[in-house]
């Protein structure tokens, strides 16, 4: 083509082509490459004619580039078109070479531009040039941690409530009005349920479906699309291979003749494809992979490495950090010098970059220095901290052989954490104790073995307990006097208050010199917080609140009775032991107790009462045990903890052959214990100046008023404390009752409450005992308002003391009072007539 052009713009003819003459080589090449080539390619001679269009047109290309546009006329034109031709030849050669090369490195495995990607070899794989550093972390887990557990208790089914149950009975068994509506409805809301879980049923079958298929699909497509990511790292045969077997496979699909075989085929491969990717599924990066890089790029700046280096050569990580014999090791320049600042930045940067705590061990000798870390091994657990035994018998031969050694003035409180006993005295500034005790921190099981000590000591013991809960064993003993009713508070004070007498009297003889040993009073009181409740009552009922001698709003029975008793008891070897709910000071009417009891025992409390009651902070309290004996108390400025003894009974369904005691046991047990105790050691009144006050009779609860006779506290002639009730002083001193004998009172014997006192009829050992009856020319008793209240009461037409309080200030008709030293008084027979009157007029 370029000849011709050539030979018409130098006005020559042409000279003849070999190849266009009929029977030429060329033309029957030419035709056979033709014919064979429409016959076997797709397209037919549509593809030829593309190819041979093609390669003009690069050969065309080629021959501008290189003659720099079109050929100029010249005077040597046949020379220069003969040029043009080779040329034109040359370029078609060239470009058919390229086209051939091309074609080489494709099915080669070559890239196709560019420099290699990997440092992949026909027959190995490779990896890439440059690191991308953009793996994902490794899930480690915790390293320092172990595993969480996982419970294999099923949970318990969600019960419907009792509102549900009782709507669905209700839905069945109506029959009123609207009845068919409603089970219409019923029916149709039952019906609209069963659809929706059909469904739902559907749903989850479906989603089953879906989950299924995706779990066999998703690590196919995983591995191949990990397989893919890494197409630059395969060798050279497997890449050409691979296109190879596309370019087959894309010529069998359209050859028609070829098609049904190539489905067949490409549906084996991807099989075999999936088979492979299920077995051979991508690892997740390793540690060393993940971190290494990262770690190594601030290591080697820190080493003075150059920057070419490589990785391997200087740092080694384990593929799993959390191997618990994983291992890191670091080759160190002899240039690192190994002080402790240089040992520590590196350890630093370990342990920051990397999971979990790790210790390094640096060595310089031998032929490389190096730093080998290994896991810090985790710290050892602090050994647990000593407890007191779980439960001390009393009758162990310990117990026993400590009790029978204590001096006077010491106590037994019980094994401390070392299991040791331990013993305290109550004498001197700790003469008086104070137990803080929460519900079910034994109080009980404290106070009743501290009085099995007690008694032992001959000492005599003066219980006020409102619940009689914990003293209920001391009963009947002798040489104990109870105040246990809570309707009777006046009781109570009196009993303060002739405790704090004897306390006087011991300390006077003391002074004089007439006297200087006593047997121990012990005084319990006993649910402290709510006794302090019943003696305010009390006080705000009999106290006198007008004139110029009224008494003070506050109660003075804490700083007359109980204050010094605190003060001067531990003279005259009386003791007071306080047992509180939780220990507070104002519930004393303003008095301050906490500093009039050095010694403090807990229980069963919490940190705000730790700090509170001991002063100390929390961070040296003792854990709160809520467990019946377990108490804490403080000894030079340090708490320990003690496991109070008690009561076993024998039980061969126990490992040990015994149990502890229980509520009622315990009660008759430590009873009898008392009995024997007093029979063996002895008792004597020695010292007490005087009988306490006696008990008055059992109150009447409001509820049981008008309904029940007024009766002693027993059917028998003997009160609770082994006496005759009353106020005799002969009967309460213990000394011989008269059963069936008659007894004639003198007046000074007769007190009030024993004035009050009506015997039932059935009460004497030999029937009906009457009453003494008063005198008719003895003067009217004068009394006041609140103790008239308290005898009458509304039984007999008498208000409340507030309201005849109120009725003698508002009723200008109210009895005149007699006042004697201030007080106003009154005669029973006034307010009884006064209250007749007043119902009569009603």
């Amino acid at each position: 083509m370029h000849s011709m052009t050539a030979a018409l713009a130098a006005h020559t003819s042409s000279p003849p082509d070999p190849a266009t003459e009929n029977g030429g080589w060329v033309a029957d090449a030419f035709a056979a490459a033709w014919n064979w080539g429409a016959a076997t390619l797709p397209g037919g001679n549509t593809t030829m004619f593309g190819i041979l269009l093609v390669l003009g047109i690069a050969a065309d290309q080629t021959s501008k580039k290189k003659g720099g546009g079109t050929v100029r006329p010249s005077g040597k034109g046949f020379l220069h078109g003969l040029v043009s031709l080779f040329k034109g030849l040359w370029g078609g050669l060239v470009a058919l070479f390229k086209a051939v090369w091309a074609i080489a490195r494709f099915y080669g495995g070559r890239e196709l531009r560019g420099e290699p990607r990997s440092n992949a070899t026909f027959f190995r794989a490779g990896t890439r040039r440059t690191d991308p550093l953009d793996a994902p972390a490794v899930q480690l887990g915790s390293i320092a941690f172990a595993p969480p557990r996982v419970s294999l208790v099923k949970t318990p089914r969600r019960q419907p409530s009792p509102w549900a149950r009782n709507a669905a009975t209700w839905l069945r068994t109506y029959t009123g009005r609207g009845a068919a509506f409603l089970d219409w409805a019923v029916r149709a809301v039952r019906w609209a349920v069963k659809m929706a879980r059909k469904v739902h049923g559907w749903y989850q079958a479906t989603a089953g479906v879906v989950r299924a298929v995706y779990g066999v699909v998703a690590p196919v497509v995983r591995t191949l699309a990990h397989a893919l990511r890494a197409w630059h790292c395969w060798p050279y045969a497997a890449r050409g291979l691979t296109r190879l077997g596309l370019t087959v496979a894309l010529l069998g699909l359209t050859v028609p003749a070829w098609r049904t075989w190539t489905i067949v085929a490409l549906v084996v491969a991807a099989a075999g494809l999936s088979v492979l990717a299920h077995r051979h599924q991508p690892k997740k990066p390793g540690d060393d992979a993940v971190y290494g890089p990262k770690v190594w790029t601030i290591l080697r700046d820190d080493l003075g490495l150059p920057d070419d280096e490589p990785r391997e050569s200087w740092l080694q990580l384990p593929e799993h950090l959390a191997d618990p014999g994983a291992r890191i090791v670091l080759r160190l320049p002899w240039t690192f010098r190994g002080s402790d600042i240089e040992k520590d930045t590196v350890s630093k940067l370990i342990n920051s970059r990397l999971p979990g705590e790790w210790a390094g061990r640096f060595s310089f000798q031998g032929e490389h220095a190096t730093a080998v870390y290994t896991h810090k091994p985790p710290p050892k657990p602090p050994a647990p901290k000593p407890t007191p035994p779980k439960a001390v018998d009393i009758n162990e031969p310990r117990v026993q052989e400590a009790l029978a050694n204590l001096a006077p003035d010491e106590f037994l409180l019980g094994a401390d954490e070392n299991n040791e006993l331990v013993v305290r005295k109550m004498a001197g500034e700790v003469s008086h104790w104070a137990f803080s005790v929460g519900s079910g921190g034994g109080k009980s099981t404290t106070l009743q073995w501290l009085a099995v000590q007690m008694v032992m000591k001959r000492g005599i013991i003066l219980g006020i307990d409102p619940k009689l809960i914990s003293l209920a064993p001391l009963v009947n003993v002798p040489g104990v006097y109870l105040y246990k009713d809570p309707e009777n508070g006046l009781d109570m004070r009196r009993a303060l208050t002739w405790g704090a007498d004897v306390v006087m009297a011991r300390f006077y003889e003391i002074e004089q010199g007439t006297a200087t040993e006593f047997d121990p009073l012990y005084i319990f009181l006993e649910e402290t917080n709510e006794l302090a409740g019943i003696l305010r009552n009390v006080w705000n009922k009999i106290r006198t609140k007008t004139g110029e001698d009224k008494d003070p709003a506050a109660d003075p029975i804490w700083e007359e009775a109980v204050a010094r008793i605190l003060r001067f008891g531990r003279a005259a070897n009386v003791h007071l032991l306080a047992v509180f709910q939780d220990f507070k000071d104002n519930e004393f009417s303003g008095q301050s107790l906490r500093p009039l009891f050095q010694f403090k025992v807990l229980g069963s409390y919490d940190p705000h009462q730790w700090e509170r009651i001991t002063g100390l902070p929390k961070s040296i309290m003792p854990p709160s045990v809520k467990k019946a004996g377990r108490m804490v108390t403080v000894t030079d400025g340090i708490p320990f903890s003690y496991q109070t003894p008690y009561l076993f009974v024998p039980d061969e369904n126990e490992e040990s052959g015994k149990r502890a005691a229980s509520e009622e046991e315990a009660k008759d047990l430590y009873n009898q214990y008392y009995l024997d105790l007093r029979e063996r050691f002895g008792w004597s009144d020695r010292g007490l100046y005087s009988e306490p006050p006696a008990n008055s009779p059992r109150g009447i609860p409001k509820l049981l008023r008008g309904r029940v006779e007024a009766t002693s506290r027993d059917g028998a002639l003997n009160g609770p404390q082994g006496v005759l009730e009353g106020g005799l002083s002969d009967e309460t001193a213990g000394r011989p009752s008269h059963d069936g004998a008659d007894v004639t009172l003198s007046e000074a014997d007769v007190t009030p409450s024993r004035d009050r006192l009506r015997l039932v009829p059935a009460q004497g050992a030999h029937g009906a005992q009457e009453a003494a009856q008063p005198d008719p020319t003895a003067p009217p008793e004068l009394l006041s308002l609140a103790e008239i209240s308290r005898r009458l009461g509304p039984g007999q037409g008498v208000p409340k003391y507030d309201t005849l309080r109120a009725n003698k200030t508002r009723r200008e008709d109210f009895p005149k009072p007699t006042i004697i030293k201030g007080k106003e008084l009154f005669t029973e027979s006034q307010i009884l007539a006064y209250y007749a009157a007043q119902e009569k007029n009603a």
